[in-house]
């Protein structure tokens, strides 16, 4: 006898000996049978990115969409002076922000804490709960996402999935193997003090993300 019947027997012996219900012998003879996918996690197109949109600032994080990476130093910049941060950045490797940054003093590094702005590559998101996946590595340091007092990301539409299952089915896709993933649902926030939410509490006070096509 195998522990997994052991158990079902002291669960029987525990309940009076009922049968098991239909559709519970149905799901454990199933193995391989898929999780339930809740409809906020089955969306598509433009009514996934709707989602992703709605959930990412209901959990405090804003975003503004882009036309293409081409027209990301001015739409950081633009950033930076509405929040009245100083026209510097800090970045990875990434390949995307190979580019000229204008005013931008743009350096490359891993994350410090003194850090006022940085900026990272995105690679899927989740439209279920507005979360961003971010792989660790020299392209783009986990520092970046959690040391600076103001975070802004990278998000290509096409990399947005419905939900978490769809996310780690593209993630495998994708062969990749980093030392962390990292799934981050708006800035840093904590409210064990005195019950009040306060944003910041262990990481960016601020997530802006910048969706492309």
């Amino acid at each position: 006898m195998s522990a997994r019947d052991r158990i079902l027997g002291r669960v029987r012996r525990a309940t009076g000996g009922r049968a098991e219900p239909e559709a519970a012998r149905a799901r454990l003879a199933a193995a391989a049978q898929p999780a339930p996918i809740p409809a906020q996690g089955s969306t598509a197109g433009a009514a996934m990115t709707a989602l992703f949109i709605e959930k990412a600032r209901a959990a405090d994080a804003t975003l503004s969409r882009i036309d293409g990476p081409e027209a990301l130093p001015q739409a950081l910049a633009e950033e930076l002076r509405a929040r009245n941060l100083p026209a510097a950045v800090r970045i990875g490797e990434e390949p995307l922000f190979e580019r000229d940054w204008g005013g931008i003093e743009a350096s490359r590094g891993t994350g410090r804490l003194a850090e006022p702005a940085t900026l990272s590559r995105a690679v899927l998101a989740s439209a279920e709960t507005g979360t961003l996946l971010l792989a660790s590595g020299p392209d783009n340091p986990v520092t970046l996402t959690f040391l600076g007092e103001t975070h802004f990301a990278v998000l290509s539409e096409r990399d947005i999935c419905a939900g978490f299952e769809a996310l780690w089915a593209r993630w495998r896709e994708l062969g990749r193997d980093p030392r962390t993933v990292n799934l981050v649902t708006g800035p840093s926030r904590s409210a064990d003090i005195g019950q009040t939410l306060q944003l910041g509490a262990h990481g960016p006070v601020a997530l802006h993300i910048f969706l492309m096509p």
